[in-house]
Parts: structure tokens; C-alpha cells; sequence
């Protein structure tokens, strides 16, 4: 069933077994009693078109309360955790096409129909706005217009979200919409106070942490507490050391108790508390070997991928690294701890980047050799990292690849470097090089430059691509003689 704003502030302020007066209800929620009699109507319309029973039971002089045939059944629509993460999919193959578009015709393929092709758009446009992306559309293309930074935010949120949906639908979680959106504030909220995102699948664990302790309250099944000893010296000492995440476990559970409308039992905090402990030192404790290990895991895809002595020499090589550090620090949390991700979109990626799968796949080879996980890169991590490199390939090979060569590498090759970009705006330097250099990184010219520009009057030879001798002042002789290589090419 799905409520208003006002009809679910009713049904969450009701129980199952006292009565509550309209006129506590009204004074409540800032309305008039008469307000409380329509929703109540409305909601009672809803609930006996779908259960052909009423919700809420009213009593005259009494007031209103909710009805216990529904104290085993969930009230609001269930999350589809499976039609959400096919949302995802669609957008995760817009994020790593941008900027190329996509057909209309990619949502045939889903077989969807017209009108549900059009509102997996809406969702996506509505999606896409929490990271400042415009959803652009025409009667034959789909495409995204944001910065790079933001581009690269909505992928590791999005591809979170979809390791989160997968294993909350594993373990049968059946979560209502409602309670969804409190969840996902309250993770917001953690966030906020701890300054820092959390990854999966330390979210899962407070996830279902804090969805068990509302459905236990809201069903009255806490006997559990009766069992459980009075707080230790020790463990009051640990969160009086910790005042931070004290505070922050005591926000939480005064949040449940407003949304249940109850007042939780104090020693909720601790068990909050405890799950932001732990995470905490489970996260300080991997997070510097993680940090240098997925550092160096992305260093070595680069250079490898492109036979690079180093990643400086590859054009807006930080674009890429960020892209794949990114993705390979949570996964190397996910390696430890035995997870292995879903790819839905890895025979697409095979099939259309063939070449660039199995070039990443023989190296990440190589990488599995030398990790002390029992949990190896798998084939849908290497389909998320294939498609890394493509979308970097695609900003790159618009325009025609130029590598700079003088003497030493720099000084008077910036000087050129401003100059070619001043009257060339076309050309992509890939890299400045000095001769030595260019000796040591054959293979990567041969793989990735169209042309050479050499401040030295020495003999290059570099396959068949033309290497033109100028001053790394670009004179006007210059210029014309690029001219005309360029019309050549």
C-alpha cells in the first residue's frame, strides 16, 4: 500500500493496542480533528482495497488504533530490490558511455514497453539530480552533460548501491519504502558525523542493524532486553572514550523512537554504539595496507595496459587512476571478506571490449598470483575495470595523439607545450619525453602517438609515425609546415 506524507505520520504515531484520541492525534500532527477523520478514511479506502480489511479501528470516546490483523504484515509497498539494480545497470551503462549517447532503442533490447521505458527514464533523471547530472534527451538519443568529478561520484555511489540491493535481496530482507528512506537517512547521517563514506559492506551491517530494531519494536518483540546485564564498568568507559560515536549511536535511537513514536530501551545505544565501534576499528585497522595496496594494483593495470616505464607518462593519467583506485579500494574490502559482485553487464562488456577485457584479465592474472586473499579478482570485477579503460579511451582518441621530444623532458618542452596548445587546440599531447625516454617507451608510442614534435635535430626513428623538427618557440615557418602535415595525416 502507498501512503501520503500525513497518512503515514498517522499510521507511525498508532499502535496495536492502546487507543489515541483525535483531538492528541490533531495537536500532534497540527491539524483539526476533523483532518485526522478524512485521513483515517482514506487510509481504511486503501487498505480494504488491497486486504479487504480496515486498518485503523476506530472506537467513539475512545479514539483510533491499528488493526492486529496486520501486526505480522508489512503496510507500505515492498522495495524490488531486482528492479531497482536493473535501474542501476541502465545507469552505471549511461555513466561509462558519457559522452557518447545512447539510443532509445537500447530500452527495446530490455524488453520493456513504451510507457515503462519512459517512466525507468523519469527514475533515472530524478536519480541522477542528487549528483547534479542532466539527463539530456531527444526522440533518438540519451545522454549525460556533468563534470568529470560528479561523473565519478555517481559511479561508486551507484555501484555501491547495487552490491547493497544484491545481498539485502540474498538475505530476504523485505523492506517497505518507507522504512527504506529512514534507513538510507540515518546511514546519511553516520556519514555526515564520521566524515566519511561507508563503503559496502560495512553499510549492510548497520543497514540491517537498524532495520531489525524497527521492526522488533514496531511488532513488540523485545523480550531479549530482559535478558541482557546492566552496562559494565568497561563498556561505559569505552564510550565515554569515544565520545564522538556515542553521540552519534544516542541521534540514532532517539530517531527510531520519533519514527516508532516509543521510547527505545537506553541500552540500544550501546548496541548501536557497538556496530560503529567495530566498523570503525575494522575500517582504521585495512584501511592504510588497503590504501597502498589499491594504489599500487592501479598503477600496475596502467602501465601494464599501456607498457609504460610510469603512469606520468600517459595523458590525464590522474582521470584514470582515480577511476580505477576508487573502484579498487572497496573491492579489495569485498576480497577480504569473501564477497564476490554480480556484473550483469559483463557479456555486453566482452563482447563489445573484447580486446580490452582480456588484455585487462592477463594482467589482473598476474596481480591474483600475488594477493593473500583467498577471494581473487573475478571476471565481473574485470568487466567493471575493462569499462574504466574504455570510457578513458573514448575522451581520448577524439583528437589526434601528439608526443613532445626534447632534450630533457621539460624546461623548453613547456614552453612548447603552451605553444602547440595555444595554436592547436586539436591536438592531444599525450606526453613530454626527453630522447632517452623515447627509447625506453617504444611500445606505448607505437600503441598510442599519430605524430612527434622534436626540439633536437638528431635522427628519430619511430616506426612510420612523422616526427617534425621545430623551435620550441613554434615560429611561423613552423606552424606552416604542421599545417601541412596535419592535412597529410
Amino acid at each position: 500500500m502507498i501512503f501520503s506524507s500525513n497518512e503515514n505520520l498517522l499510521i507511525n504515531m498508532l499502535n496495536y493496542e492502546d487507543y489515541l484520541s483525535a483531538k492528541k492525534l490533531a495537536e500532534t500532527l497540527f491539524v483539526s480533528t476533523k483532518t485526522i477523520y478524512r485521513i483515517a478514511k482514506r487510509i481504511n479506502e486503501i487498505s480494504q482495497s488491497d486486504f479487504n480489511e480496515a486498518l485503523i479501528i476506530s472506537e467513539p470516546g475512545k479514539g483510533y488504533k491499528l488493526n492486529t490483523y496486520f501486526i505480522h504484515r508489512d503496510i507500505h509497498s515492498i522495495v524490488d530490490f531486482k528492479e531497482e539494480n536493473e535501474l542501476n545497470e541502465v545507469l552505471l551503462n549511461l555513466l561509462f558511455k558519457h559522452p557518447k549517447k545512447i539510443s532509445r532503442k537500447y530500452f527495446e533490447t530490455q524488453y520493456v514497453s513504451e510507457s515503462t521505458a519512459e517512466r525507468q527514464i523519469k527514475k533515472i533523471h530524478d536519480k541522477l539530480q542528487e549528483f547534479e547530472i542532466q539527463l539530456k534527451t531527444n526522440k533518438d538519443f540519451i545522454w549525460l552533460v556533468g563534470s568529470e568529478i560528479d561523473l565519478r561520484k555517481a559511479v561508486n555511489h551507484i555501484f555501491s548501491d547495487l552490491n547493497k540491493l544484491n545481498s539485502l535481496g540474498e538475505i530476504g530482507l523485505e523492506i517497505n519504502a518507507i522504512d527504506r528512506h529512514f534507513i538510507d537517512r540515518q546511514i546519511a547521517l553516520i556519514e555526515e558525523v564520521v566524515g566519511e563514506y561507508i563503503n559496502y559492506p560495512y553499510d549492510i551491517t548497520l543497514y540491517t542493524h537498524i532495520y531489525l530494531l524497527i521492526k522488533r519494536y514496531r511488532e513488540g518483540e523485545v523480550k531479549y532486553l530482559e535478558q541482557q546485564e546492566p552496562l559494565e564498568a568497561d563498556e561505559k568507559q569505552l564510550m565515554a572514550n569515544n565520545p564522538a560515536i556515542t553521540k552519534i549511536a544516542q541521534k540514532i535511537v532517539e530517531n527510531i523512537g520519533n519514527y516508532l513514536n516509543l521510547l527505545l530501551d537506553p541500552l540500544e545505544i550501546y548496541f548501536v554504539f557497538q556496530n560503529l565501534y567495530s566498523i570503525n576499528i575494522q575500517k582504521r585497522e585495512s584501511s592504510n595496507v588497503d590504501k597502498h595496496l589499491a594504489e599500487t594494483i592501479a598503477t600496475e593495470l596502467i602501465t601494464k595496459f599501456f607498457n609504460l616505464s610510469n603512469t606520468t607518462l600517459l595523458p590525464a593519467s590522474r582521470s584514470l587512476y582515480e577511476d580505477l583506485y576508487q573502484h579498487i579500494l572497496p573491492m579489495l574490502s569485498r576480497l577480504r571478506l569473501g564477497i564476490q559482485v554480480e556484473n550483469n553487464l559483463l557479456n555486453e562488456v566482452m563482447f563489445e571490449y573484447r580486446e580490452t577485457f582480456f588484455k585487462v584479465k592477463t594482467i589482473v592474472e598476474t596481480l591474483n598470483q600475488e594477493l593473500v586473499f583467498d577471494t581473487k579478482i573475478n571476471a565481473a570485477e574485470i568487466g567493471y575495470l575493462t569499462l574504466y579503460f574504455e570510457k578513458y579511451q573514448i575522451n581520448r582518441k577524439n583528437k589526434k595523439n601528439l608526443l613532445l621530444v626534447c632534450s630533457t623532458g621539460v624546461g623548453t618542452s613547456e614552453l612548447l607545450k603552451m605553444r602547440v596548445q595555444q595554436n592547436f587546440p586539436n591536438l592531444n599531447i599525450i606526453a613530454t619525453m626527453s630522447q632517452r625516454q623515447l627509447k625506453h617507451n617504444q611500445t606505448f608510442v607505437k600503441e598510442n602517438i599519430d605524430l612527434i614534435f622534436s626540439t633536437l635535430k638528431l635522427p628519430l626513428k619511430v616506426d612510420s609515425i612523422p616526427v617534425l623538427t621545430i623551435s620550441p618557440l613554434l615560429n611561423g615557418q613552423d606552424i606552416q609546415k604542421i599545417n601541412f602535415t596535419l592535412k597529410e595525416l
